[in-house]
């Protein structure tokens, strides 16, 4: 009995060809993706808070390969779906793109414009890749390092103070975000952009510390300082 178990074994295991694990045949893709720890899966641009007053500007939304890197440079194209309220060529500008030579991710170079709408308006750009190029739109899904591909991408556009796309890195030391807030924040140190990847991590504390005492100047001068959502302004 011993030794026709091991023969049913045997037999099962040579029946196992190589042949019989899928694998995936299809075009090379293209498609947006997100880190774990940096990247959101949406993107929030206001012209309120460059350094100079832009009429134009460029965002780079990162994009990498689904399938085999190749020796000659490939072209892709994004389009705007139907939800998207953002207008082209008023609000943003869609060039082709390139992928590399040999390169399995690049930064898409959209072009946002300061259309005199946005001073009161935000409006909502949603991308996706469009056919008719050397790279489809790849499959979304999670890598092994929890980045994930997606099949598109939300971006906002405004000229107005909008929460920033950074902020979920600084709410254990600013706490949430208002409008109110953020104003205090950029009159009191002059800056538009605290993004860490920007401001180091130890100016951010001594920012916070900065922001904590000139609230207390403010505040015994015209008592609390409220924001928009009823609450009083905390560092």
């Amino acid at each position: 009995m011993k030794y026709l178990t091991i023969f049913i074994l045997l037999v099962s295991v040579l029946g196992c060809k190589k042949s019989e694990i899928p694998t995936y045949h299809g075009a090379d893709g293209i498609s947006f993706y997100i880190s774990y720890f940096a990247n959101p899966d949406s993107i929030n641009y206001s012209f309120a808070l460059q350094p100079a007053q832009k009429q134009r500007d460029t965002v780079f939304i990162p994009m990498r390969l689904v399938g085999k890197p190749s020796a000659n440079p490939r072209t892709f194209k994004l389009r705007a779906t139907d939800s998207s309220t953002a207008r082209n060529n008023v609000d943003y500008i869609l060039p082709n793109a390139t992928l590399p030579a040999n390169q399995l991710s690049v930064n898409y170079p959209l072009i946002v414009l300061n259309s005199p709408e946005l001073k009161t308006n935000t409006f909502k750009l949603m991308l996706e890749v469009a056919p008719g190029a050397d790279l489809v739109a790849g499959a979304p899904g999670v890598a092994a390092d929890l980045s994930a591909n997606l099949k598109r991408m939300k971006v906002n556009i405004t000229n107005q103070l909008i929460r920033p796309t950074y902020w979920d890195n600084l709410e254990f030391l600013f706490g949430t975000f208002s409008i109110v807030k953020f104003q205090f924040m950029i009159k009191v140190s002059g800056l538009t952009n605290f993004d860490p990847n920007v401001v180091g991590a130890g100016d951010l504390f001594r920012l916070q510390v900065n922001f904590r005492n000139a609230l207390t100047v403010y505040e015994t001068a015209n008592g609390p300082l409220i924001d928009e959502f009823g609450n009083r302004v905390k560092f």
